[in-house]
């Protein structure tokens, strides 16, 4: 490590900003990392798994029989049908290759697509759509077909795997068993698309329940307020590092291709970078939010959208200033290509009032998630999402009763969001203290 390296890192760990936001920001990402310890999921329970896993660990070989028998009620509940769905969809697949030949009418396809979906083997949908859209339908088809496909692969090896089970005895069997509930579980896991960040119910209660050893956050809108601010820390850290990644990154060449080339090509760019700062930035993310739809990915979509613009206005005028310099003008001569130039001599040296910027916008882009989802315009309902936490508590505290009766609904989420952006604040704050020449005392 060089001197100047090791200078920089004595005066950002004896800057107190550094240390509070460094430290804060740890608390964070070990609550993010050890959310599933710290706030364990609620998994669904499948009862002929629950009743064979019992049976297992009560007494396995006297309970061979029945344990086999309830994998085997697991295993007809969820693919009974597997077989004979594989087989309409192959005969109709056959029949979508001899249309396509030319070979049967149009017609014929539509009924017998219309013959599954009233065996409920198909969504009405293919049906209705098949006259307006015939190949989008087809296409769909095809992808039902794949997933028909990889059903019914799937239901022959769990089938073959619960009747190994057979041929087994003692340890061995006991092994094997609980290997088949393993397997059997995270199957029946994977068929509800089970969701880790959606806050299970803990009462039946939609009045909120003050704080207890066994919900220490309270309780609102029967969603455990812990669990939504713990699992919510993972929600703020993929929002505030994906959505300033890959703005930064827009920003970035944006600001370095105007910058550099200049000409007809940055007033072209710059203008479009004037376009979209022009638009309020929380408007524009409510008005794209809403046509995108609910969900986190959607509302990173529309942050992202609307969020590179300072970071190109920032990098092209640091590359205006240093286009110029001697260094530049060698590379040029040398007959450095111009991709190179900017990658390799340019932005090593512009690029770090944009990084601490980036650090800083990390926080601002958490909060207009927060205000998107307390608008019902992010996270869809139940996600551990501190801005989804806050709205529910907007029946109990505007016009309620007793406003200061439910503090906890909104204190915690509340902490929990204060505290991350001013941890990333400080950090920003700190770096811009430790590495800019003009902060120095």
């Amino acid at each position: 490590m060089s001197e100047e390296a090791k200078r920089a890192l004595k005066r950002f760990f004896t800057n107190p900003s550094a240390i509070i936001g460094f430290s804060i920001l740890v608390f964070f990402i070990i609550l993010a990392i050890f959310a599933p310890v710290i706030a364990p999921p609620q998994l669904p329970k499948e009862r002929n798994l629950e009743r064979a896993l019992e049976l297992v660990n009560e007494d396995p070989t006297g309970n061979k029989d029945s344990i086999i028998q309830e994998f085997q009620n697991y295993w007809e509940d969820t693919y009974f049908f597997a077989e004979m769905d594989y087989q309409d969809i192959s005969r109709l697949m056959e029949s979508v290759e001899k249309f396509e030949d030319g070979e049967i009418e149009k017609e014929v396809l539509k009924s017998q697509i219309e013959e599954l979906v009233d065996m409920y083997v198909l969504n009405r949908s293919y049906y209705e759509d098949f006259d307006e859209d015939t190949n989008g339908v087809i296409r769909r088809l095809r992808n039902e077909y794949e997933s028909v496909v990889e059903r019914y692969e799937r239901s022959l090896q769990l089938s073959e795997m619960i009747g190994d089970l057979q041929s087994l005895e003692g340890q061995d069997f006991k092994n094997e068993a609980l290997n088949v509930y393993e397997t059997l579980n995270k199957d029946f896991l994977n068929s509800i698309d089970f969701d880790p960040y959606m806050i299970p119910n803990a009462v039946s209660t939609l009045e909120p329940i003050p704080p207890s050893s066994e919900h220490p956050f309270g309780i609102v809108n029967q969603k455990d307020i812990f669990y939504g601010v713990v699992w919510g820390s993972r929600t703020a850290f993929q929002i505030g590092l994906v959505v300033v990644l890959i703005s930064t990154a827009v920003g970035l060449f944006i600001g370095s291709v105007a910058a550099y080339f200049g000409g007809w090509l940055e007033e072209v760019l710059m203008r479009i970078t004037d376009i979209f700062m022009s638009i309020p930035f929380m408007l524009a993310a409510m008005v794209l939010t809403t046509i995108l739809g609910l969900g986190v990915r959607n509302m990173m979509i529309a942050l992202i959208i609307f969020g590179w613009m300072v970071t190109a206005r920032l990098i092209r005028g640091n590359i205006l200033q240093a286009k110029n310099e001697q260094y530049v003008m060698a590379a040029k001569a040398l007959g450095v290509r111009d991709a190179a130039i900017i990658v390799k001599h340019i932005l090593p040296n512009t690029i770090f009032p944009v990084l601490i910027n980036a650090t800083m916008r990390i926080g601002s882009m958490v909060i207009t998630a927060a205000a998107l989802s307390f608008l019902g315009l992010g996270a869809p309902q139940g996600y551990a999402d501190w801005g989804s936490i806050l709205s529910y508590s907007r029946d109990w505290i505007i016009g309620g009763t007793s406003p200061g009766q439910y503090w906890f609904t909104i204190l915690y989420p509340g902490v929990a969001m204060i505290l991350f952006v001013m941890g990333w604040n400080l950090l920003g704050d700190a770096l811009r203290d430790v590495f800019d020449p003009r902060m120095r005392r």
